[in-house]
């Protein structure tokens, strides 16, 4: 059943993380009414440990839901909402709209190219495999479904269509969900003009969304304040950006899924691409809170990776966590990851004084290019932004950071088949030692033709 939300008490709050002001579960604000901050959950942990205790207790618990008779009953076969009674306690189940995202793959580099990297246990989490194909399909649904709740709760909001500044993989995943409800529920989302991929901007279009390109001077960041705005002044519309803390609530089931996957061992480390921040704060929340709930007995390291032309974060920890100075827009392969602002950044703040092991890497556009293809080549549908994240980890072992036998995560945020364009270029015009495959071309259209051709392909 999806769309009466039964009327139950909610064992979760959000607070505002400058003023501690607490949201009202029936407003349709993002941030703080008061200061302007951003809101955090904060969970009932006593009623969570009375529905799903602690420790082996909690781990046995959501083991059944994964791989138990509950996997098949909805929502419960969801990656994301399979954790409901951890993430969003209370919240009323039939106002839940899944379509199956999350549970994607661990991908295990064969043998031949972990000799080649010198790391025997690095992973790739594989978050393209969802419907909008990126990892904002473990947040979005959460956020949609906060939105059905209040329109159906609250229907004196009036609540009409949720909306979202993006890169490309929000604004694909916006459209995706709320299309579900495209009778009751409508879409806008704000683009910088032709800066995401074709196949991102196809997606927004395809599904329904309405789709505004904007020819702003800062990118992505110019187009955030334009949909803050656009949503203040239209009070029926719900952002659906990482500022909407249900969209962190959502993410916070990438770590705990790794976790899973892992029979209950934390990674050595886990590396991951940051653009709006949105991402690096559900995960580092995620691990605190699983190692509290005794899911995991230590935490892991946390890689931050941007691209270089990006790299506002690494630049703060460069100054010693001081100085946070956002640069001017800037081009670059990993699109997605074009954010020089990002919203989430004071949770990030909040919350990275709790990890003892921390690293921050920037990364050109000729490493990521080269890394991607690195890995293509063993069936690996790495994405430009996932590139960063693996290039980060190899860096970290070259320099003798992390160890060969260390269990590394590294997080590939969307498909790369999203990403055709960036490809096709460097397979055109790269070099063979930056792993450039290009198609080979036959003018003699004969059997003696073709092997001739591949014959020179194969020598030069």
């Amino acid at each position: 059943m999806r769309g009466h939300a039964r009327k139950l008490q909610l064992r979760y709050h959000l607070a505002c993380i400058k003023c501690g002001n607490t949201k009202d579960h029936d407003d349709n604000i993002i941030n703080c009414d008061r200061c302007g901050g951003l809101f955090m959950p904060v969970r009932d942990e006593e009623f969570i440990t009375h529905m799903i205790g602690r420790g082996r207790k909690a781990q046995e618990h959501f083991d059944e839901i994964r791989y138990g008779h509950a996997s098949r009953c909805y929502p419960y076969g969801s990656g994301v909402f399979m954790w409901h009674e951890h993430l969003i306690p209370g919240f009323p189940l039939d106002a839940i709209l899944s379509l199956h995202e999350g549970m994607t793959d661990l991908f295990e580099p064969p043998g031949w190219l972990k000799r080649e990297i010198g790391l025997n246990r690095l992973f790739i989490k594989m978050e393209g495999q969802g419907p909008s194909e990126s990892f904002k399909d473990r947040g979005m649904p959460m956020a949609i479904s906060e939105a059905r709740r209040l329109q159906i709760q609250r229907p004196e909001l009036g609540i009409q269509a949720v909306a979202c500044a993006s890169t490309g993989d929000t604004s694909a995943s916006a459209a995706v969900f709320s299309a579900y409800y495209r009778d009751v529920l409508g879409c806008y989302v704000f683009l910088p003009y032709e800066k995401i991929s074709p196949g991102q901007l196809a997606q927004a279009m395809m599904f329904g969304a309405t789709v505004v390109a904007i020819k702003h001077k800062d990118g992505f960041d110019g187009c955030m304040r334009l949909i803050k705005e656009f949503c203040a002044r239209n009070k029926r519309l719900v952002l659906v950006n990482s500022a909407n803390a249900f969209r962190i609530m959502g993410q916070e089931s990438i770590a705990l899924e790794i976790f899973q996957d892992l029979r209950w061992q934390a990674p050595d480390w886990i590396f991951l691409p940051v653009g709006n921040a949105g991402n690096v704060t559900a995960q580092m929340l995620s691990c605190l809170r699983a190692k509290e709930r005794g899911l995991i007995d230590r935490l892991p390291g946390i890689g931050i990776t941007q691209p270089k032309h990006t790299n506002t974060l690494v630049r703060w920890a460069g100054s010693g966590f001081t100085k946070y100075e956002p640069g001017p827009f800037h081009d670059t392969i990993a699109s997605a990851t074009n954010i020089q602002d990002p919203v989430s950044f004071p949770r990030v703040e909040l919350l990275y004084k709790h990890f003892p092991r921390l690293l921050f890497f920037d990364v050109d556009d000729a490493e990521i290019q080269r890394t991607r293809a690195q890995f293509n080549r063993a069936g690996c549908d790495l994405c430009p932004q996932g590139s960063i994240a693996v290039r980060a980890a190899l860096r970290a072992r070259e320099e003798n950071l992390i160890k060969k036998n260390e269990t590394i995560i590294a997080i590939s945020t969307a498909s790369g088949t999203k990403f055709p364009k960036s490809a096709i270029d460097h397979h055109l015009e790269g070099s063979k030692t930056d792993f450039a495959n290009p198609y080979i071309v036959v003018e003699d259209a004969t059997l003696e033709g073709v092997e001739a051709a591949i014959s020179q392909a194969r020598s030069s």
